[in-house]
């Protein structure tokens, strides 16, 4: 099945297999219409509609992607569309548009893409906090924490998944989440004031994956301890461009990539799907 993708999604998809993210029964090709379906981690269920090629009849993409949901069984999913700044899925990617309200989907939250290139000043360490690997600690603290940060995110999908599934289902899956990323095992670490947790943040290989405070200490400034700590251990392991998205409205995450020295480069996205019932 993979055979039936060009390159570069061909090779794409045999990474991601062999890595247990993807299978050849989550891969449909119909005409010039080709989908696939990705999950975070192996053993995970799919989350993505990923290398989606509608091809010129977005009629015909949208009977191919409600085909492959009803095949794989799935009760949601996400697509996302990543455009540069001032460009619009309506407008630029009429036909993906177009595919996905078809099928069902519905573009629900708008997200800046932001960028730090080595090169660019670090963002200063305040030197308030300190760090502990989340992989040496105990997953019942990890998992505490993750369900305390969910708590008043501003986090589109965070909020969604505390209002369906529930505060421990999706702290359980952030964590199995963050703990199968590519980023060395130390990255990953939670950050300290004396005992007391404040918040955490997990670097992937090039990336900010996750970042959060607790509620208490909301308000001063500790992310911005965190992101520091999150870009400067990727730029001295030598990444030279390390990326992060955040909600168009969670201002106080956007404010403190900006301040981090992280730059705005795009605008992506998110569509969703549910299963009627």
């Amino acid at each position: 099945m993979f055979d039936e993708f060009p390159e570069p999604a061909r090779s794409q998809l045999v990474s991601a297999h062999d890595e247990g993210r993807t299978r050849p029964e989550w891969c449909f090709v119909e005409g010039p219409v080709r989908l696939a379906f990705w999950a975070p981690f192996a053993g995970a269920e799919p989350v993505l509609v990923w290398q989606f090629e509608p091809g010129p009849d977005p009629a015909a993409a949208a009977r191919l992607l409600r085909r492959a949901l009803t095949a794989a069984g799935l009760s949601k999913i996400i697509h996302d569309i990543p455009l540069p700044p001032g460009l619009s899925p309506l407008v630029d990617r009429a036909v993906q548009h177009e595919s996905l309200t078809g099928a069902g989907f519905t573009m629900e939250v708008e997200r800046l893409l932001l960028e730090w290139r080595l090169g660019s000043d670090l963002p200063a360490d305040p030197g308030r906090l300190t760090y502990r690997p989340a992989r040496e600690l105990d997953p019942a603290e990890v998992l505490d924490l993750l369900v305390r940060i969910s708590y008043g995110s501003l986090d589109y999908d965070t909020r969604l998944e505390l209002a369906t599934a529930g505060a421990e289902h999706e702290a359980r899956w952030m964590y199995d989440d963050l703990m199968n990323r590519k980023g060395k095992p130390g990255w990953f670490v939670i950050g300290y004031l004396g005992d007391e947790p404040v918040g955490l943040v997990a670097p992937d290989d090039h990336s900010i994956a996750y970042i959060g405070v607790v509620p208490e200490h909301r308000g001063r400034g500790y992310v911005d301890d965190l992101l520091a700590r999150g870009t400067r251990t990727l730029a001295e392991a030598g990444v030279e461009r390390v990326v992060a998205a955040t909600d168009v409205a969670n201002a106080p995450t956007a404010a403190a990539f900006l301040r981090a020295g992280y730059s705005e480069v795009g605008r992506l996205f998110r569509y969703y799907w549910r299963a009627a019932g």
